[in-house]
């Protein structure tokens, strides 16, 4: 007699439950495969078909794709306009008689039609085409639109031809040069040939009555269309390249000239720093070398008198000691300073010589008006009665100044230039806090 198990009975409930819970996880988990798959697929499609562009370029792009297709479609509606002409009044010379009567009615009206649309088109695009950026969207949709016109046109010349010939050749070769000529992104273009596509299979059956004609016909047909897809995509994505390569190079570019710029400017302070003395903020000693030989070497091609004055700070010295660095220092400022707001011409040059030493270069300026000028200088520190109890000169700072003039000739040097104004100041020093001039 067979006894009742709980625990086993128990053990065998449980082991249903783990199985049917693996059951779920697995098609939970089979689930999430197709999931994957699909998205990937999704994926490669999008890649295939979209071809991405920068946010922050997308305004710009837009504008240089437009830019190239209202020049072709300029060339495409010209070309139209010239042949349709051609077309029409060779249609009407060959079959005058004919000419509003069928089948010829119809290639006719097909022609005045295109010719008149493409004409009307043609002017849209030159005064569109004035201002590209400002007519950007409006653009775009004109293109689009002549697109679709064109490929509806061609695929009613096609259903005219079904009653002769039987081709599509207009339809098919327009399929392909709306799809390689102008630039379109692969969606626009599928939604422009579908469009085409969906009419002109939609009214072959009334035009062709041949069952293994319509086949054929329908067959090439989406078939060119698979084609012109895949030429404007690699076309359209050639360009998107083509554009962000520009762009990277543009920008590096940009980065270098900006670069270089900052490396200029820092030139150009390194170079002033060069020039100037620390302490005074006034020119050094070897840019009053460098300016001395330029502005000699000018005076002498010109044949103009050239001035130049010695000064140095009477018992400088006395002051250094006396009244501390610092106070020198600060000294040296002020008579800098008050010597700089003297020279006011662009081309005078005032510099610290060395130590207590300063030079002052007046090119163009004869001896008179140079001795004129040494005077206001020492004027000018004179009025600013610096304290010097320890000069015996006076009770306040005093200088002594040199000067040489004279027009620079092959029987002159920058040396002997240099001698007279250093002779003049020490003649000047003799009894300081006054102006000397050497005589030529």
């Amino acid at each position: 007699m067979q006894q009742n198990c709980p625990g086993k009975k128990f053990a065998v409930g449980e082991q249903i439950a783990v199985n049917a819970l693996a059951e779920d996880e697995g098609e939970k988990l089979a689930a999430s495969g197709y999931k994957k798959i699909i998205l990937k697929i999704f994926q490669l499609m999008r890649r295939l078909v979209v071809v991405s562009i920068e946010e922050r370029y997308k305004k710009e792009f837009s504008i240089a794709v437009n830019r190239v297709n209202i020049n072709i479609a300029k060339v495409a509606a010209t070309t139209f306009v010239i042949l349709e002409s051609i077309m029409i009044l060779i249609s009407y010379i060959n079959n005058k008689d004919d000419f509003f009567k069928e089948p010829d009615i119809y290639y006719n009206g097909m022609y005045v039609l295109l010719f008149t649309v493409m004409f009307i088109y043609l002017f849209i695009f030159n005064k569109l085409g004035r201002n590209i950026s400002g007519n950007n969207t409006v653009i775009w949709v004109c293109i689009i639109s002549c697109a679709c016109f064109i490929l509806y046109w061609s695929a009613g010349i096609a259903l005219l031809d079904q009653l002769s010939y039987g081709q599509i050749i207009v339809y098919v070769v327009a399929l392909i040069t709306v799809s390689a000529v102008p630039l379109f992104p692969s969606l626009t273009l599928l939604v422009i040939l579908f469009s085409a596509q969906v009419l002109f299979i939609f009214f072959m059956p009334y035009f062709q009555q041949s069952v293994e004609i319509l086949y054929g016909n329908y067959v090439n047909s989406t078939s060119f269309i698979a084609i012109s897809l895949v030429i404007s995509r690699i076309r359209y994505k050639n360009f998107v390249d083509d554009f962000h390569n520009k762009k990277i190079i543009q920008e590096k570019s940009e980065q270098l000239e900006s670069a270089n710029k900052e490396l200029e400017d820092v030139n150009r302070k390194l170079e002033k720093l060069l020039q100037i003395d620390g302490l005074t903020g006034i020119f050094n000693r070897s840019f009053f070398d460098k300016t001395l030989k330029a502005e000699w070497d000018r005076c002498k091609r010109q044949s103009i008198p050239l001035s130049l004055i010695y000064l140095d700070i009477d018992y400088f010295k006395a002051f250094n000691d006396n009244y501390g660095h610092q106070a020198g220092d600060d000294c040296l400022i002020l008579v800098a300073e008050s010597l700089s707001s003297c020279a006011r011409r662009s081309s005078d040059v005032v510099a610290r010589y060395g130590g207590d030493e300063f030079t002052v270069l007046l090119p163009h300026v004869k001896k008179d008006n140079a001795l004129q000028f040494a005077e206001r200088l020492r004027s000018r520190i004179a009025d600013k009665a610096i304290p010097h109890a320890y000069s015996p000169v006076a009770p306040y700072l005093t200088i002594s100044l040199g000067v040489s003039t004279l027009i620079p000739s092959d029987q002159s040097s920058i040396r002997e230039f240099i001698l007279t104004a250093d002779q003049a100041l020490y003649e000047a020093k003799k009894e300081h806090n006054k102006v000397s001039v050497f005589q030529h």
